[in-house]
């Protein structure tokens, strides 16, 4: 059902354009309908103390109801992990339970259609805790924590502008192709699991030192440390993920906000522009979009998807052509400041020192004796020394072909005043009445979307 649902809105939003004869306000409606009747409830709740004193024959009873090709065991290994993720003090289900409902339904979509068990979703909780900008102290990056070498191997893009490590889709593609590609090797996938996170090399050392065996529990004590405990640690997760996971407001609620859904688009844009329109902050966008490095999504890419919460995806699909408006007819002050360098003769007064002219020109002693070829940094009173200084210069402000200029706030004091008051062609009494602002001088908050209006011609 819920293959069907995520495919539903996945669809709708790459084909909105298309349905001549609905529009998304009735598309909207509809997929919500849908989505609204899914409840995601686990078929056992098991409390804290259940999880303590489980015992084998009640573990083996559980698995058996997940229905999963996964060998789960009741190995004192697992039972460790279960117990340190049950702990009072311990957050790191709770972490995972704040991002599932974004991402799950992602990677259960993928791993349906590469026909592999659905339980392998929460191996990103492992690698990342569900985090696309999860970075490890060997420089691993991503919710699958791909290693650069790695990720390119994978064809994933990494360079000035890109890391498709950090791509939700395509890295999950990715992944779940290398893991698929282990367990086609050893046809099991807790092999699959540590040749993951160790390397198909020392798997087959490990096979080797135990005299042939084939599975992980036979050949666990030859392989390094690491993963040893990291694939005891995905089976406690995903036991615990699926019987016993934290408690949070509308746990069971999958609502269509918490869903992710790509939204393609055909030009490039900066991403702020997308942010401000739908509203997303900064943190949130960064979290779904940080591929793009710079915050830009460049020309030079065939997928220029930006990925969004289900009703944030429906308003930029439906307001599409407004961000290209805003991108095109918005206002970077820097376009209007020009630096120019100028040159000035300083007399030198009676006792000053190189020292304090280069302060009082806002230049380096070293500027100084360059430009005037000195060797020494005495001056003689009465010299003349070239300073060379940067001026800036305000140039006209144009109105835009819509008569005002998009903009949207760098940080949260930000105030009409310090945007306008270098560019005498703006209307602050207009802006201010324009956009709902009660003075120039009152703060407006960061990335928000205004409107900045001149004076009439």
């Amino acid at each position: 059902m819920r293959k069907l649902l995520y495919l539903l809105s996945f669809c709708l939003v790459f084909n909105w354009a298309s349905a001549q004869n609905n529009t998304i306000t009735r598309i909207d409606s509809l997929t919500h309908l849908f989505l609204e009747r899914v409840v995601d409830v686990p078929p056992v709740r098991l409390s804290t103390e259940e999880v303590i004193n489980m015992n084998e024959a009640r573990f083996n009873e559980l698995v058996a109801m997940m229905g999963t090709t996964i060998s789960f065991k009741f190995d004192p290994s697992v039972v460790q992990q279960m117990t340190y993720m049950k702990h009072p003090s311990s957050s790191f289900l709770y972490k995972a339970c704040n991002r599932k409902d974004l991402y799950f339904p992602v990677f259960e979509e993928v791993l349906d259609k590469k026909g592999m068990p659905a339980e392998i979703k929460y191996l990103s909780i492992v690698e990342s805790l569900l985090s696309t900008n999860a970075v490890s102290w060997c420089g691993a990056t991503g919710l699958w924590q791909f290693m650069p070498a790695t990720g390119r191997m994978m064809d994933l893009a990494i360079d000035s502008e890109l890391d498709e490590r950090k791509d939700i889709y395509k890295s999950t593609e990715k992944a779940c192709d290398y893991l698929l590609s282990m367990y086609n090797i050893y046809g099991d996938w807790l092999l699959a699991l540590a040749a993951y996170n160790g390397g198909p090399g020392n798997v087959n050392k490990a096979i080797r030192n135990s005299g042939g065996k084939r599975t992980f529990w036979e050949i666990k004590r030859y392989l390094p440390k690491e993963t040893q405990n990291y694939v005891p640690k995905f089976l406690a997760t995903a036991f615990l993920m699926t019987f016993s996971p934290p408690e949070h407001e509308d746990f069971n609620i999958l609502r269509a906000s918490e869903t992710l859904v790509p939204v393609y688009l055909c030009c490039p844009v900066d991403m702020k522009y997308v942010c401000a329109l739908v509203n997303v902050s900064e943190v949130e966008q960064l979290e779904w979009n940080s591929v793009y490095k710079n915050g830009f999504i460049p020309e030079n890419i065939e997928d220029k998807r930006v990925v969004l919460p289900y009703t944030k995806a429906m308003q930029l699909a439906e307001w599409q052509d407004s961000v290209y408006a805003i991108s095109n007819n918005s206002f970077n002050p820097n376009n209007y400041i020009r630096t120019e360098s100028e040159m000035v003769y300083h007399t030198v007064k009676k006792s000053q020192t190189i020292q304090q002219i280069a302060a009082q020109y806002n230049v380096s002693v070293a500027s100084i004796k360059r430009w005037n070829g000195l060797k020494s940094t005495k001056l003689k009173a009465g010299r003349r020394i070239k300073i060379y200084s940067n001026r800036q210069v305000v140039l006209p402000v144009s109105h835009g072909p819509l008569g005002f200029l998009y903009y949207i706030t760098d940080y949260e004091s930000q105030t009409i005043y310090d945007i306008c008051s270098r560019f005498k062609e703006f209307d602050m009494d207009r802006i201010c009445e324009m956009n709902g602002i009660a003075s120039p001088h009152t703060p407006i908050g960061k990335g928000k979307l205004i409107r900045l209006y001149t004076y009439p011609n």
